[in-house]
């Protein structure tokens, strides 16, 4: 059975990180301007490329989402220097990707989800990914 609550926080968490990283791409400054603003623009399109997937996956499951999942995180940027915004991402990235793995291991021994459980597998590979890129912009 899907756990909404958990389905919640997936749609929520994916949702800020795609805005706060194409938030991050308009308005990052500084030296590394350039860089930085095609890696904020390549995440954001990463990780929002699937959500209609993913919506579409869990609205036959029982799943309907509202507006709170797509609001976004609110607030204002603290910074617009390219290693702030990375750091910012990161945090994002890393509240996304252990919704998924929350919501996919609740998921995972329901033979009715092994659909969605395929969907959060690649949804975790392409979060890993963009947490390595987030990571090497870092320099670690």
């Amino acid at each position: 059975m899907l756990n909404t609550a958990f389905a919640y926080n997936v749609l929520k968490a994916q949702n800020d990180l795609v805005i706060a990283a194409r938030v991050a791409h308009w308005n990052v400054r500084g030296p590394n301007f350039y860089e930085s603003h095609l890696l904020f623009g390549r995440i954001y399109e990463a990780a929002g490329e699937k959500t209609d997937t993913l919506v579409e996956v869990l609205r036959p499951l029982g799943y309907d989402p509202s507006f709170d999942e797509f609001a976004g995180p609110g607030g204002e940027l603290n910074t617009f220097s390219a290693s702030g915004l990375v750091d910012l991402l990161m945090n994002y990235c890393t509240s996304y990707y252990a919704a998924l793995v929350k919501l996919r291991d609740s998921a995972k021994d329901d033979p009715m989800l092994i659909g969605l459980v395929n969907l959060l597998e690649q949804l975790c590979e392409d979060a890993n990914g963009i947490m390595y890129l987030l990571a090497a912009a870092q320099g670690n």
